[in-house]
């Protein structure tokens, strides 16, 4: 019973990493694949407490679906986007 709670901790330290890291990362690219992780780790933790359906909602939408919508609004923003400086991105690249 004991190794449960040490995996329950665990996943909430590693979530809240992740949040951290959505939040510290300059990359927008990185900070989606932060969400992502987060969302991988929050479904781990539905498993681990014993609710599998929502386990399989969170890594459909959280893990999969959310970052992938993302990804591909910042593609579509950077396409769009003729000043490179407003994006927070160096224009000699």
């Amino acid at each position: 019973m004991t190794g449960f709670w040490v995996l329950d901790y665990l996943c909430l330290a590693a979530i809240l990493t992740a949040a951290v890291l959505v939040l510290r990362l300059p990359s927008l690219s990185s900070a989606v694949m932060a969400v992502s992780a987060m969302g991988t780790v929050l479904s781990l933790l539905f498993v681990v407490l014993g609710a599998p359906d929502d386990a399989h909602a969170e890594v459909v939408v959280g893990a999969i679906a959310l970052p992938a919508l993302f990804l591909i609004a910042i593609g579509k923003v950077r396409t769009d986007v003729h000043d490179r400086g407003d994006l927070g991105e160096r224009e000699d690249l």
